[in-house]
């Protein structure tokens, strides 16, 4: 298992072995290289319970030690840092292709994933993804065909990368979002409608890890870390934790260099938070996680709150956390000035023409994959004007890259952007990963469905 140099609080480095959030089980790693990572993936068939004593036929990924019915929903974690050299060997076992995306992170093109950067990888067929990971944060890893189905299936997992800039909390957590439409027989629902084709598939029942309504054991008073991830296909989480404020310390792309505070947080598909909780009450109260109405268009009903998770507090930490300094991370504004090339982007939809028709979505006209691919030179800086000419909101995702977006208070790395309907959100890209590359609303009914655009960053490979 990769080791960590970790900061203490005294400033004096320490290493001890690489410590797994609380949330889903990391992969074993078989690789004796501190700074290594070696693990397989394996897509296959399972069952899991969406609903108590109601297994449902789904689709996950295991390590390959694993029978049929044992897989996970979400798949185990990745787990590593900065500077580590990851080699996946994966397997499809499944009746049908798929690939790998490592959502967020920044991998060579011709390992993304995508679309556009590799053949899939068929039924009973093996391939290795090689990559080095370069920025602490939390990410995740999913298929980039037929994503709509495959991920509502089950088959996606989260990725914590840590750095020497982490810090102490008594707890870290990872908390992934999700939504899944299900049956009374607890069956996941084959029944598509016209809604979530326009809107993205809506759940009717809401997941943390992959439980419905979970309960969760809390320290009273403990200071926790949380890694907020968001894997619906289209659903908004607008999360909310009564009478704590929440606090914000990193986005997508890591950690923020001025934190900031909010009653709620609004996280669109695709999306990752992370936030400094402290836990107030007394032993044996609880807190109830909840989702918040969000209106993002086409008059979706307000549902009111909803809970996602009651935590149970426990007895005060026998030996609480010791009170770091407030996490900062290292962010410089890229270099934007009247010069910098400028693009626009207009997302925009079409309502289906008969009962019988699927909604289209386009971005500048274009359904992918009849798409004209833009061509930037490596290393080039660029401010992307995202135009969203919808009734509804769209998640702008950016593989390859982070970038910052402008026009608003908080300086940090994004790969996906909520642009609300009828706005304009400005981001500013630097350009340093070269390759073929995608963007694209990650609303997955709406990407596979023609929102999604080919990006070729220096010589076409």
């Amino acid at each position: 298992m990769a080791a960590l140099v970790l900061l203490a609080c005294n400033g004096d480095a320490r290493t001890r072995p690489l410590e797994a959030p609380v949330g889903p089980v990391p992969l074993v790693d078989v690789e004796p290289d501190p700074n290594a990572i070696e693990v397989s993936v394996v897509a296959a068939p399972s069952r899991w319970a969406f609903l108590p004593g109601k297994p449902a036929d789904v689709w996950t990924y295991h390590d390959g030690n694993v029978d049929g019915d044992e897989g996970r929903v979400p798949g185990p974690m990745l787990l590593g840092k900065v500077g580590d050299h990851v080699t996946v060997h994966f397997r499809n076992d499944l009746p049908e292709p798929t690939t790998l995306h490592w959502h967020g992170i920044k991998v060579p093109a011709m390992h993304d994933g995508s679309n556009v950067s590799q053949m899939a990888v068929d039924p009973g067929q093996s391939f290795t993804y090689e990559f080095t990971l370069t920025e602490a944060g939390t990410f995740w890893f999913h298929p980039h065909l037929r994503a709509d189905e495959q991920i509502e299936r089950g088959l996606y997992a989260p990725i914590v990368v840590r750095g020497e800039d982490d810090f102490t909390v008594d707890t870290d957590r990872v908390l992934v979002l999700d939504d899944v439409k299900v049956e009374s027989s607890g069956e996941l629902s084959p029944t598509i409608t016209g809604l979530d084709l326009m809107v993205g598939r809506q759940g009717n029942v809401l997941l943390v890890n992959g439980e419905r309504l979970p309960r969760l054991e809390a320290p009273a008073g403990g200071r926790e870390r949380w890694r907020l991830l968001n894997s619906a296909n289209g659903t908004y989480f607008n999360v909310s934790l009564p009478g704590h404020p929440l606090r914000v310390i990193g986005w997508d792309g890591g950690l923020l260099p001025e934190p900031y505070e909010v009653d709620d947080l609004v996280i669109a598909p695709g999306e990752r938070y992370e936030l400094l909780v402290e836990l107030g009450g007394a032993e044996g109260d609880t807190i109830e996680l909840q989702t918040l109405h969000y209106d993002r268009g086409h008059e979706l009903p307000d549902l009111g709150p909803r809970p996602l998770a009651t935590f149970a507090l426990t007895a005060p930490p026998a030996s609480p956390a010791p009170r770091s300094p407030e996490p900062r991370g290292k962010v410089e504004p890229l270099p934007v000035t009247p010069d910098t090339p400028r693009r626009s982007f207009t997302l925009s939809e079409e309502e289906p023409a008969s009962p019988t028709a699927e909604p289209r979505f386009f971005i500048n006209d274009e359904a992918y994959p009849d798409v004209t691919p833009l061509v930037v030179g490596t290393g080039d800086v660029e401010v992307w004007e995202i135009v969203n000419d919808a009734e509804m909101d769209h998640p702008f995702h950016l593989h390859g890259t982070f970038f910052q977006v402008l026009d608003q208070p908080h300086l940090g790395w994004k790969d996906t952007v909520n642009v609300p309907k009828k706005s304009t959100v400005r981001i500013a890209v630097d350009f340093d990963n070269p390759g073929l590359w995608m963007y694209h609303c990650h609303i997955l009914e709406h990407a596979e469905r023609g929102m999604m655009g080919v990006l070729q960053v220096g010589q076409a490979p």
